[in-house]
């Protein structure tokens, strides 16, 4: 096998594989998640993790067939990689950060009535991201977690259950 046969089977190998394979792969794990019934939050950032992490091995693939990279660029790539991944995650780190918070307090539990910028209801799911809360029509509303924590949320049911607390 001659020097450009080799390096067009590398490009197969460690590039257009990688990124076939990944794109599908993230296309087909939103789509289950949508089919499970995720909220389109949670299949977003699904979505973007695996995005995130089969560019980074097509870029690992790239680098590796096309030839070695100086420490400074690579150094560089890894950085304005670092920027991008933080920035396009932000608000959902936040979300998950205000999660913790949240759930540390013991301020929220499931089944607590509360009200929220105008939406009062019982919460009956609390994510990472978000909390779901059942209206008294019956709906659902999502609130996410650091919205919650920079609140003011008045919770009716917390008082007996943080007695002594606050």
């Amino acid at each position: 096998m001659g020097l450009t046969e080799a390096v067009a089977l590398d490009i197969v190998l460690f590039i257009l594989v990688p990124a076939v394979t990944g794109y599908s792969l993230s296309r087909w794990g939103g789509e289950a998640a949508k089919r499970r019934g995720w909220p389109p939050a949670r299949v977003h950032t699904l979505r973007v993790v695996i995005t995130i992490v089969w560019v980074a091995i097509v870029v690992a693939g790239a680098a590796a067939t096309l030839g070695s990279f100086s420490f400074l660029s690579a150094l560089t790539v890894s950085a304005v990689a670092g920027i991008a991944i933080t920035l396009a995650l932000q608000t959902t780190l936040q979300n998950i950060l205000a999660g913790f918070v949240l759930i540390q307090q013991r301020f929220l539990r499931i089944g607590d009535l509360v009200q929220f910028s105008g939406v009062k209801g019982t919460v009956v799911g609390i994510g990472l991201v978000e909390v779901v809360l059942k209206t008294e029509s019956g709906a659902l509303a999502m609130v996410s977690n650091s919205n919650l924590l920079s609140g003011p949320m008045i919770n009716f049911t917390a008082t007996q259950r943080l007695s002594g607390e606050y």
